[in-house]
């Protein structure tokens, strides 16, 4: 919430009352840490930041702007190449006619303006006459800027009668009464600030952009979301696909820093395809697994299925960490796959999920070893019409008939099934053991054939 503060050096404080005012401080943190010196025009305690109001004005919000997306402005990009002092080529200069029609505003700017190697002056003169112009409507339009995030005719304006962020923002003249209690549009409530639109600043990351909701104070909120940033860009700076991956460093950061979220935390996530934010709740559950697995990368890519679908391996990882959720579905896809290096990987994950504990690691052992005698005694043609069988079986839920095929192998194997008693016993809770031996009925040769991802 935000109160008008008097007799007080400053007059405006913000407190975390909900994850809106939460992600609204750590933009205004970074906004007045831009403009101060040694943090004298603000104070950060451990319920709010304090400021002076005097302190927002149009053209000091548009050059922080300016100063944090830099070179993803347009016309930033422009300016850096126009000023660049080689000799502009045949290349660049057609790199810089481009970008003088880069988006809307910059064709409304510069009109019918082209650059021809001798008029960089007048292009750099109208970017300095024009450049609060052309910060405003390209950020606020920009689909990964402000028009992610909320209502983009809501920029810098008082608070309204609705909530301007996306999933909050409703048409007053149209729904207002829809929405309201008895169809009585006086009793539609709705809470909207200017200091929403410093929400952008505080989400982190490209394609799905996410803040952390550390409001245990607003000292360690700050901190928190700081340390992630810096985890962010050290990541960024180390990949070779350049691409700020939030959800991955999130979860990577977790394993890498064990006191860096000791406690349940929430996490908002604003995907650029949703139009309305999602919520994240990392439980110390599920802390506590992302801890122990020992790596992460093998996860991180998605599975074309076909031309149209593709399935995001590490959001549902995630997905089923964060609801201790099992992961047989994926288990299973990657079984039919030959994937054997994944599926152990994903059956590790269920057990720390369902604490399988050291009885059923034994199982497991047994259960792998003795798939690995029966690729010894097999001819690959043999083996692989029983592992497609067993498959199928697990797959349709058919216990019965995995069991039967299970003791059809043992015959024809002539060999030792001693973890089989554990499925006999119950196939439901130690379905893992099931999984583990068919995931072992392949060559090591054969797990390099699996598909494209």
């Amino acid at each position: 919430m935000i109160e008008r503060l008097e007799n007080d050096q400053f007059d405006t404080k913000v407190e975390a009352s909900d994850w809106r005012y939460s992600a609204s401080i750590l933009g205004l943190y970074k906004y007045l840490s831009f403009y101060s010196e040694e943090d004298k025009d603000f104070i950060i305690d451990e319920e709010s930041i304090r400021f002076n109001w005097a302190c927002i004005t149009e053209k000091n919000y548009f050059l922080f702007v300016e100063n944090y997306y830099g070179e993803e402005l347009p016309y930033r990009k422009l300016e850096k190449l126009i000023k660049q002092e080689e000799e502009y080529s045949d290349e660049r200069i057609k790199l810089i006619n481009e970008l003088l029609k880069g988006n809307s505003i910059m064709k409304k700017v510069f009109g019918k303006l082209k650059f021809d190697g001798t008029n960089s002056q007048e292009i750099l003169d109208l970017i300095d006459e024009k450049r609060l112009v052309l910060i405003k409507e390209t950020f606020r339009n920009k689909s990964n800027m402000y028009a992610n995030f909320a209502n983009p005719g809501q920029l810098l304006e008082q608070g309204k009668s609705c909530c301007r962020l996306w999933g909050y923002y409703v048409d007053g003249g149209r729904k207002s009464k829809s929405i309201s209690y008895n169809f009585d549009v006086n009793t539609f409530v709705a809470q909207d600030d200017i200091i929403f639109d410093f929400i952008p600043f505080s989400f982190l990351g490209e394609r799905e952009a996410l803040f952390i909701n550390d409001s245990f104070s607003v000292k360690q909120l700050i901190d928190t979301n700081i340390n992630f940033e810096h985890f962010l860009q050290k990541e960024t700076e180390s990949s070779s696909s350049k691409s700020k991956d939030a959800r991955k460093v999130l979860f990577q950061s977790i394993q890498a820093a064990a006191d860096f979220l000791d406690y349940d935390v929430e996490v908002i996530l604003k995907n650029r395809d949703a139009s309305f934010f999602e919520t994240l709740y990392i439980r110390q559950d599920s802390i506590d697994i992302l801890k122990k697995i020992k790596i992460y990368e093998p996860f991180c890519f998605s599975l074309k299925v076909n031309e149209n679908y593709y399935i995001n391996v590490q959001k549902k990882v995630m997905d089923c960490i964060l609801n201790l959720i099992r992961m047989d579905e994926l288990i299973e896809l990657f079984l039919k796959r030959k994937e054997e290096y994944l599926v152990s990987q994903f059956i590790q994950i269920n057990q720390l999920i369902c604490e399988g504990g050291e009885k059923m690691n034994q199982s497991m052992k047994r259960a792998y070893a003795c798939a690995k005698e029966v690729v010894k005694k097999l001819p690959a043609n043999k083996r692989e019409s029983y592992r497609q069988k067993l498959t199928s079986a697990i797959i349709f839920k058919d216990y019965d008939r995995y069991i039967e095929i299970l003791l059809q192998l043992c015959n024809y194997t002539d060999g030792n099934f001693e973890f089989a008693y554990d499925l006999f016993e119950d196939f439901e809770r130690n379905k893992d053991i099931a999984y583990t031996f068919i995931n072992a009925l392949t060559k090591k040769s054969e797990d390099n054939q699996g598909g494209t991802k």
